[in-house]
């Protein structure tokens, strides 16, 4: 079960940020560090020691990408009372292990396709259950960029969220099974969410030295929607035109068609593009937050569903199911969270003011 939620608000420069960020989730940063030292145990026999290891060696990468998110990461490391490379391999953790699959589901809506004219954008995330324990809100108040809240894994400074300047970003798992020392994901997501403009938050992407394979989802108030698949050595914008914006867990772009490994591996990704696809053409009127709600709660193909529940069949680091889903209102800069699976039907409503 995910744990009770709340907001923490952070505020001064990147230090003073990360000092407050520890201080307040450290119960919760050391579950994230059990969870992740079990897993890559678990799954490949890398202990946390080893882990650690090799999250160091992005470090000249993250310094000259963003160093604030090294000045962050020492302060929650103090905050927390943790030393500093355990901060660092939760931002690392999805180049610790290369190219293991995850779920997630995203849908999204230009303002000529919703009922008030607003901007959405929204996700499941599909992992292992346990990772809802240590789940954090964070709200960020910053003096140099614009204003941020995100939903994280405690101890992660960049993650899916949204922006003051309207800008929104998610995340789909996608993989070419091979990556490179450079930037981690989560470094991005945090130099995303400090964008003005999103094509401001395309050149994160597009101009970093990319560690691994993945694709963000991003999203302006102004009136744009875009998948960026990228892999080490490439990447594309796939952008929402004609339609709602949907993507899983395979790439849609022909550039990266013939390396993708998730399609092996994860095959229902293909059933829930295809089902969230239909679910919005045979809604023949505008859409609203509701609407986009119920396809993120749906059971086709169940448990590998939408709405992705545990298949006891499955090995124990695959049991995948959505830990959470979250809806963003980029105009209104607000979002909805749904504790595990939204077929529960218990939705949270933060707003960034």
């Amino acid at each position: 079960m995910m744990a009770p939620l709340s907001v923490i608000s952070l505020s001064g420069n990147a230090f003073e940020q990360g000092l407050t960020y520890g201080r307040i989730e450290q119960e919760k940063i050391l579950k994230a560090i059990h969870f992740y030292s079990g897993m890559f145990e678990g799954m490949a026999g890398i202990s946390w020691e080893k882990a650690k290891s090799i999250s160091s060696s992005f470090l000249p990468a993250i310094q000259d990408y963003y160093p604030e998110a090294l000045d962050e990461m020492r302060g929650i490391s103090q905050g927390a009372n943790l030393c500093f490379e355990d901060i660092l391999t939760l931002n690392c953790r999805s180049e610790v292990l290369f190219a293991q699959p995850d779920g997630c589901s995203c849908i999204g809506l230009l303002p000529e396709q919703s009922t008030d004219g607003h901007v959405y954008l929204g996700q499941t995330w599909d992992w292992l259950r346990k990772s809802g324990e240590h789940i954090s809100i964070v709200k960020i108040q910053q003096d140099h960029g614009p204003d941020i809240l995100m939903v994280v894994e405690a101890g992660v400074i960049g993650g899916k969220g949204l922006n003051s300047n309207g800008i929104g970003v998610g995340l789909n798992c996608t993989s070419v099974s091979k990556g490179q020392i450079g930037v981690p994901l989560h470094i991005m997501f945090r130099t995303i969410l400090n964008a003005t403009t999103i094509s401001n938050g395309l050149d994160c992407i597009a101009k970093a030295k990319r560690a691994g394979a993945g694709t963000f989802n991003l999203g302006s108030s102004e009136g744009f929607l875009m998948s960026v698949e990228y892999t080490p050595d490439n990447f594309d914008v796939l952008m929402a035109e004609n339609s709602p914006l949907c993507h899983t867990n395979h790439y849609q772009s022909p550039l990266f068609k013939d390396q993708d490994t998730f399609k092996i591996e994860l095959t229902d990704t293909f059933v829930r593009l295809n089902r969230m696809r239909r679910l919005c053409q045979a809604h023949t009127e505008k859409y609203d937050r509701t609407f986009l709600m119920s396809v993120l709660s749906d059971h086709a193909n169940y448990p590998d569903s939408i709405c992705s529940h545990e298949d006891p069949a499955d090995p124990p680091f695959k049991q995948l199911c959505t830990v959470y889903s979250m809806m963003m209102d980029l105009t209104e800069r607000t979002l909805w969270i749904t504790p595990n699976n939204p077929c529960e039907g218990h939705e949270i409503k933060i707003s960034l003011y």
